[in-house]
């Protein structure tokens, strides 16, 4: 016989509800009951009698506020649902209670979802959740929804509570019905992509009739409708965030597709006359790609209720699959397929700007007498420019090396490292230090300084914003020369080329005799994007630029890219966070957007310049 719930229950509930605390505990039928914190709703799903539902149960579970029962109806249940609402109306003034279902055994034309509620008591409410739930598609069809004021939760053997309590406690309460596609008819086996996707489409529709609720009805303010979602969370995210991070600390994957033969792999290509493809050499493989793909598939991000959470976490998973992939195909024709799947490729538009920035500037500017700034000194500008991020948030544990076995500058886990050979014109040498430390640097502990480890090792395609951002970071301070603006384009212009088929040798005396380029130029464009066996990545600078200039002239910020290493359309997704309070304001800001100096220069930006004004 299965337990029921006890007055004793019910009263730490409640008690703790007064206290303003968090409230997750097991019900005594082995359900759950989750409430984030004081909040003036409730969703609520019971069990059908003898045929559990744990897929449409999976719904409620995005929410802040929630009870999953394993009793259809017990008076014991009925009394807990009552004495939460009557708690939170108390402080709010009012309540909401949702509760959601499946369709039992539903024909054909039924509709999609059916909203329950007494339509003429709110009416704008249950209006928003309708036209939230008819912007879900169901394989490309619109869902239909209808409103019916027969509602189970207020009538028959189903009710919780009586109008004269509803009326007394200041509770609304809805219904949600939904036919359940997303289970097989004939075998009653789940297509989890498709809960996976419903149940985030749910949750928004959910928190936005939540909204428009609690705005009107009670005392409780929101700033936004994702500020009514889950904040407390559960260890076990941490622990999946902390295991993904490791999988990803495990290998630094750009070192291990640089060549560590450059110089040399440069001489051999003169000394053969430019016709003959160098050998590149590279670190040796610190990891086994087999056993590390095990452990990664083995973390169960699957266990993640939270809908955000989860994306988030598959979303790195399958990139750090990818990754995988590649270097254990480093130096094979495979290595460029993956690549084009975790970097992407040229696409007519771009190929369009980097072909007209070549255009445009058809020579490049050489100044043979051009000085350079000594690798030391520059190292210790690039210090004291760390010394800056550090002045604003202690965390930043940085510094910078100079190393042998580095062609130019990288940065790699929150450090400069910058080659013995590098040749840095002193005219460009603060546009690269806020290149690699004012933006790489910066988002790198701006990141680290979330709880969430994946705002610094980096979410799925960072680069291109990272790159982008780092880049204009160059305009910003004066240092993008037309010389810099041509480097990106060619780029572009090699990574198309290099899709289409192109060799090593094909790439390097194009640019050398259609576009003008320096031999060492026109060979370090080339080893960039040759290298490992086919790296598109190098496309996402003027990409990045290109995508960037767009969110500025649409009346995007700055300041909120440089939150952690993530990519535009993560936006939405970190605001969420933010008004969730699961991620915090960034500590450290660029010394470009403290500096007064520069804010005409930000507001051109915001009038909308192309990459043909920056220079």
């Amino acid at each position: 016989m299965t337990e029921t719930i006890s007055k004793e229950f019910i009263h730490k509930v409640t008690r703790g509800l007064k206290r303003g605390r968090k409230v997750r505990r097991r019900l005594p039928d082995g359900g759950w009951l989750n409430i984030d914190r004081p909040l003036p709703f409730l969703v609520l799903f019971r069990h059908p009698a003898g045929a559990p539902d744990h897929a449409t149960a999976d719904f409620v579970k995005a929410e802040a506020s929630y009870i999953i029962s394993h009793q259809e109806q017990t008076p014991e249940l009925a009394t807990l649902v009552k004495e939460i609402a009557k708690v939170m109306s108390e402080k709010f003034d009012a309540f909401m209670v949702l509760e959601i279902f499946a369709a039992p055994q539903p024909d054909a034309d039924a509709p999609h979802f059916r909203v329950l509620g007494p339509e003429h008591a709110l009416p704008a409410t249950m209006r928003v959740l309708k036209e939230e739930l008819e912007l879900i598609r169901f394989q490309g069809v619109p869902a239909t929804v209808v409103t019916d004021s027969n509602m189970r939760l207020l009538e028959g053997p189903y009710r919780l509570l009586n109008e004269d309590e509803l009326k007394q406690l200041s509770i609304l309460m809805l219904g949600l019905e939904i036919k359940p596609l997303y289970v097989n008819k004939l075998t009653g086996k789940v297509y989890p992509i498709l809960v996976r996707a419903l149940r985030a489409r749910l949750s928004g529709a959910i928190k936005k009739t939540v909204f428009d609720f609690v705005r009107v009805q009670t005392s409780h303010q929101p700033e936004h409708y994702q500020a009514l979602g889950r904040q407390a969370v559960v260890p076990a995210v941490w622990r999946i965030d902390k295991q993904l991070s490791a999988i990803s600390d495990q290998f630094q994957f750009l070192l291990l597709v640089t060549p560590v033969n450059a110089d040399k792999a440069w001489e051999q290509f003169k000394q053969n006359n430019f016709e003959k493809a160098p050998v590149f050499h590279y670190r040796l493989m610190p990891i086994d790609a087999d056993l590390l793909k095990r452990e990664l598939y083995n973390i169960p991000v699957e266990k993640v209720e939270d809908p955000t959470l989860a994306f988030l976490f598959r979303d790195k998973r399958h990139e750090l699959d990818k990754m995988i992939t590649m270097l254990a195909d480093r130096n094979t024709p495979h290595f460029l397929y993956s690549s084009l799947q975790l970097f992407g490729g040229v696409d007519e538009q771009l190929l369009k700007v980097a072909e007209g920035i070549l255009a445009a500037i058809p020579e490049p500017q050489r100044d043979d007498g051009a000085a350079l700034i000594p690798v030391e000194e520059f190292a210790a500008l690039a210090q004291q420019e760390i010394d800056f991020l550090k002045s604003q948030y202690p965390g930043v544990e940085s510094g910078v090396d100079i190393r042998k076995d580095i062609v130019g500058l990288i940065v790699s886990k929150g450090r400069l490292n910058v080659g013995t050979e590098a040749k840095i014109p002193r005219s460009r040498a603060e546009a690269l230090i806020q290149h690699e430390v004012g933006t790489h640097i910066l988002t790198y502990f701006n990141g680290k300084a979330q709880p969430l480890q994946q705002l610094y090792v980096g979410v799925p395609g960072y680069e291109e914003l990272q790159e982008g951002l780092a880049v204009l970071s160059e305009y910003l301070v004066g240092g993008l020369d037309q010389d810099r603006l041509r480097l990106l384009a060619a780029r572009v212009i090699t990574v198309h080329h290099l899709i289409q088929g192109c060799s090593f040798t094909d790439n390097f005396w194009r640019l050398k005799h259609d576009y003008k380029f320096t031999d060492e130029t026109a060979f370090d464009v080339t080893m960039r994007v040759h290298r490992g066996g086919g790296l598109t990545k190098d496309a996402v600078y003027l990409r990045g630029l290109v995508h960037l200039l767009h969110h500025l002239k649409e009346g995007g910020e700055l300041e909120p890219l440089l939150i952690g290493k993530i990519r535009q359309d993560y936006i939405p997704i970190v605001q969420e966070l933010i008004y969730r309070n699961v991620l915090r304001p960034i500590p450290m800001k660029p010394r470009y957007l403290l500096d007064p100096a520069l804010k005409p220069k930000l507001e051109q930006l915001k009038q909308g310049l192309t990459v043909f004004n920056l220079v």
